[in-house]
């Protein structure tokens, strides 16, 4: 168990290099041999094309930072899952960024001019999936910490050791939401960064009918639905473990008659675990998982403008 509710952090240093790094690499692959083929140097020169590699390397960079960020959170998790739980985890998120790839919507079915296109953006591509793995498999591995805290609820009351488990429950619900809004926060990049390629697309003379609005709606509703599938569960999870901890604490009285200590000491506890739903939890969730949607609908908004 965590002995405090305090989630561990990267050091600032290493996040800020680490995303620097990253947002030069990925300027350098984009750039390099721009010009090899009269469309590809035609395509560079567009000023809309500046705009894309910068949204691109930003969301690059921030997906870099994301994941040195939660890497220590993802650790904690990981040592006490286990390394084969770990690795399924993992695996998971492998999986389905194989499945989206191969049979999910294209944002982008348009061959872009840019000279090996397609090998820059599997490579970077890769390496952003790569550092967003800790937040996706995290929250799955919360889900695993706690079905294995729902076995500890009532040896710990009969202990007189629930006050560890307040505290890990304090810690799994900040790791969720930091999980959450880190993915999230990755994928709208990504999102809004094929919106600024599709103006560029655009103004290189694309046919507005072969990037259509759509699938940019599309592919950012699939990411808010796979949000949605690994946080609702885990935060539901969190709450009947919190609800069954505090029944185990403060059971109601066998004649049915609860003294007014009674719902003080269950206000306290709601209070102390922030169980009941408040508007600034229920606005933090809600974000989180529309994140991706808003994101593709911004960038619709801005490429329609080109």
């Amino acid at each position: 168990m965590v002995n405090s509710s305090a989630l561990p952090t990267a050091p600032g240093r290493a996040i800020l290099l680490g995303a620097l790094i990253a947002i030069g690499a990925a300027l350098l692959l984009l750039q390099l041999g721009a010009g090899h083929t009269p469309s590809s140097r035609s395509f560079a020169d567009l000023p809309e094309f500046a705009t894309w590699i910068w949204a691109y390397a930003a969301e690059v960079g921030a997906a870099v930072a994301i994941g040195i960020a939660t890497l220590p959170v993802f650790r904690v998790l990981a040592e006490q899952a286990g390394r084969r739980t770990t690795a399924l985890m993992g695996s998971a998120w492998l999986v389905f960024g194989t499945l989206i790839a191969v049979f999910g919507p294209r944002a982008l079915d348009e061959s872009n001019p840019l000279w090996l296109g397609t090998a820059r953006f599997l490579t970077i591509n890769a390496l952003t999936w790569v550092f967003i793995t800790p937040s996706f498999a995290g929250l799955l591995l919360v889900q695993v910490r706690q079905s294995a805290l729902a076995d500890d609820i009532a040896s710990a009351v009969e202990d007189g050791k629930a006050g560890q488990l307040i505290v890990e429950l304090l810690w799994l619900r900040a790791a969720m939401l930091r999980f959450l809004l880190t993915f999230a926060t990755a994928i709208t990049g990504g999102v809004l960064a094929l919106g600024a390629l599709r103006g560029a697309l655009l103004a290189h003379g694309t046919p507005a009918d072969d990037v259509p609005v759509l699938r940019l709606l599309t592919y950012g509703g699939v990411f808010t639905v796979t949000a949605a599938f690994i946080f609702v569960p885990a935060y539901l999870a969190w709450q009947e473990q919190v609800f069954a901890l505090r029944d185990a604490l403060y059971p109601v009285p066998e004649d049915g008659r609860p003294s007014h200590d009674w719902f003080d000491a269950r206000d306290s506890f709601d209070t102390l675990l922030a169980a009941r739903v408040s508007a600034g939890r229920v606005l933090t969730a809600v974000f989180g998982v529309l994140a991706p949607l808003a994101g593709s609908v911004v960038s619709a908004l801005l490429s329609a403008n080109h």
